[in-house]
């Protein structure tokens, strides 16, 4: 006498079952931490203010020597080229954060590619 009610009642089981998967609540952990860094590195200091100009004071000058602004960002971004710069540009508009508005006026003075100039004139 079940047999021909069997296959209805598995399907609004696997109903229910479906409806609570999708629609259950999703645990939040209690603190959230974004972080570029590897866990447990130290904090890195940005260098800004007086040591602007002294924080390449090793490299070589040249006639065309590339722009030292990406560096305040990554030391390994010392010799972008220019669309890398562009991105970067676009980036720190987007993060709209004081550190980033440092970064791109003291960029504006550095920077001797005229797109680079023109991307980063509109901002300032």
């Amino acid at each position: 006498m079940l047999t021909p009610y069997l296959p209805i009642a598995l399907a609004v089981a696997g109903t229910l079952l479906m409806a609570v998967v999708i629609f259950a609540p999703v645990p939040v952990p209690a603190t959230v931490t974004v972080s570029f860094a590897p866990p447990g590195s130290p904090p890195r200091e940005l260098p800004f203010a007086e040591t602007w100009p002294d924080a390449w004071s090793d490299r070589s000058s040249s006639a065309v020597a590339a722009p030292r602004w990406p560096v305040l960002l990554d030391p390994s971004a010392a010799d972008c080229d220019v669309a890398a710069r562009l991105a970067l540009v676009e980036a720190l508009r987007a993060v709209r954060a004081p550190w980033a508005d440092e970064i791109l006026r003291r960029a504006l003075d550095d920077e001797h590619d005229d797109t680079v100039r023109e991307a980063l004139s509109s901002f300032v």
